[in-house]
């Protein structure tokens, strides 16, 4: 067994690789969606009107080519339209089911939404992060931390899944497999920095006991895909 860390966290490990491997042993496998039509700088958030762009249907038909070995048994999407078209294209050519489920939907950033990510000064950030409700009238970060954590606890590691999701989810998602006991912004913060997951990204989730692996996007997709929240 992994020993902890002595603030009771676990050490888990985040390997990012560039190619998809040849064997799949049983897991979940949580996809952050394509590009969109909007500027990647753009906070999106749970802007529910952003559509895909031409770039990220070809890439989510590119995947979905690459994702035929994996013998998928079902597609667990967020509500989201840029998430949601994702998942349809990605469904139709493997010919697998779609699940939704808000769970996974993007974390609300209230009126920070529709904004430059480059406009928000240092002070304001810090700010949002202190205090996300007052003033932002944003998600507060712990009940996003729940749901998160509720979606993981409830899925079905023996067998491979889909679930498409959204960048922050997907921080949200590395925290809570660090700590299911607690949400600590300042860490979830800091892997947005050091672990950047661009669109079409993929968190490789075996249990929730095991290592995180990121599957990068630009090995199979030779359009870049864009950043952005």
């Amino acid at each position: 067994m992994r020993k902890a860390h002595e603030d009771g966290r676990n050490p888990r490990k985040i390997f990012a690789i560039r190619v998809f491997p040849s064997y799949n042993p049983l897991m979940l496998y949580a996809l952050r969606h394509f590009p969109t039509v909007k500027s990647p700088n753009i906070i999106q958030g749970t802007d529910n009107t952003i559509k895909l762009s031409d770039v990220g249907e070809v890439q989510a038909a590119n995947l979905a080519t690459k994702l035929k070995r994996f013998n998928l048994e079902y597609i667990v999407s967020s509500n989201i339209t840029r998430a949601k078209q994702s998942a349809e294209i990605i469904s139709s050519m493997l010919r697998i089911p779609i699940k939704y489920d808000s769970r996974l939907n993007e974390y609300d950033y209230g009126i920070l939404t529709g904004h430059s990510a480059k406009e928000i000064s240092p002070a304001t950030l810090q700010n949002f992060l202190v205090n996300p409700v007052d003033g932002f009238e944003a998600e507060p970060f712990e009940n996003a931390f729940v749901r998160v954590g509720d979606f993981l606890e409830s899925v079905d590691y023996g067998k491979n899944i889909l679930a498409i999701t959204h960048s922050t989810i997907l921080y949200f998602m590395m925290c809570y497999l660090e700590d299911k006991t607690k949400f600590d912004v300042y860490s979830c913060w800091e892997k947005r920095q050091n672990y950047p997951i661009k669109n079409g990204d993929v968190l490789r989730i075996r249990n929730l006991e095991s290592d995180m692996r990121i599957l990068r996007n630009t090995y199979f997709c030779k359009m870049r895909p864009q950043r952005g929240l």
